[in-house]
């Protein structure tokens, strides 16, 4: 009897294996392609730290002092209230050279009236330039980055101490950190050295609505993670550590009060809008004092990321580097700093990051 010969081919057994073999490849590969482009979306975003900390450093060169957190103009005609955030005064330096004479020109926009004023209008006004943030203030790694409006990823040390804007206004020369309301920090005031002192760091743009007055308060819990948007705590000024108590770790205790207006307003110089403190660790939760639209204060301001384990900061040497959220915090049980006090930072290592004439030299700061 002749033998019969087999056609060439797979059965389908064969196929389902290759299948099943393809499957459990891609499914080791994934993670890896994931890791690999967050490492390439944090790369970015370290690069736009270090492009924000050379631009603040070519400003104190050219005016021998850095920028302001807020300042500005304020009368009839020049009416930006002294609320202009420091982000606009770098942008000369930081490919942002026709921007900034359009704003400091003010004049006639397209679309607006009346005209706007030199040095642009307040921060509440739907101004052009106010409307899009630049590229270079938006870290890939922040999903809420990517949608429209004047957003920022980024922001402005405030040192040790909580914003409360009626003492930085009466106090501004002797802050703690490098930024304040119409105050500039010089070279000479960074007793602590260039190295341990951090200008910027990552701020997530909040993934909550911009309230009114009264703030949002949530009825569900674990729906709204902690990192993006901040609390109301009363009197947490005095004791923060009970910023703490808001949140299981991730999410918001269910009913708490909270206000969305983190990284949304770029040019807008309030501190919760662009600065962070060194007090609560990277990625710990956000709380002011009371909510009250963008302008509720004293508030706890930590860097925050999607970036696993901390978050990138800059410092006044150009050079950037990783936090951990780990870092040490020292005593949070007590209030920050007052204005001018000297002396080092209760606040641990991340507190002696924060301060610039500390008297932490010497010690280790990362």
């Amino acid at each position: 009897m002749k033998n019969r010969l087999r056609k060439g081919g797979f059965t389908l057994v064969e196929l389902l294996v290759v299948i099943a073999i393809i499957g459990i490849l891609v499914g080791l590969l994934l993670p890896a392609v994931q890791a690999a482009r967050e490492a390439a979306r944090r790369m970015q975003c370290s690069n736009n730290l270090k492009q924000l900390a050379l631009s603040a450093i070519n400003y104190e060169s050219a005016f021998r002092r850095f920028p302001y957190r807020q300042g500005g103009t304020d009368g009839p005609a020049l009416n930006n209230k002294n609320r202009r955030s420091g982000f606009i005064s770098i942008l000369p330096y930081i490919e942002g050279s026709n921007e900034f004479q359009n704003i400091e020109g003010g004049g006639n926009t397209p679309g607006f009236n009346p005209p706007q004023p030199p040095g642009g209008p307040e921060g509440w006004n739907n101004n052009y330039h106010w409307r899009i943030s630049p590229s270079f203030m938006r870290c890939p790694s922040d999903p809420m980055a990517n949608g429209a409006g004047g957003l920022n990823s980024y922001s402005m040390s405030m040192g040790d101490h909580m914003g409360r804007w009626q003492w930085e206004l009466n106090n501004h020369s002797n802050v703690r950190g490098m930024f304040s309301n119409r105050g500039h920090a010089a070279h000479g005031q960074i007793t602590d050295g260039t190295s341990n002192t951090l200008l910027y760091s990552e701020r997530l743009v909040s993934s909550q609505p911009y309230p009114n007055a009264t703030g949002n308060t949530g009825t569900v819990a674990r729906t709204v993670r902690h990192r993006e948007t901040i609390a109301q705590v009363p009197n947490v000024f005095q004791n923060p550590l009970l910023c703490r108590q808001v949140s299981d770790g991730q999410f918001l205790v269910a009913g708490t009060v909270h206000q969305g207006n983190g990284g949304k307003f770029w040019h807008d110089g309030h501190p919760t809008y662009v600065a962070f403190n060194t007090i609560l660790p990277p990625n710990a939760p956000s709380c002011v004092h009371v909510v009250s639209w963008g302008d509720g204060d004293p508030a706890i301001l930590p860097p925050t990321s999607n970036h696993t384990g901390g978050v990138n900061a800059a410092r006044v040497d150009g050079s950037v580097g990783f936090i951990s959220q780990n870092v040490d915090t020292g005593n949070l049980t007590i209030g920050s700093p007052a204005w001018g006090e000297t002396g080092p930072s209760p606040y641990g290592v991340w507190g002696a990051l924060g301060s610039k004439s500390g008297g932490e030299v010497g010690q280790p700061v990362d």
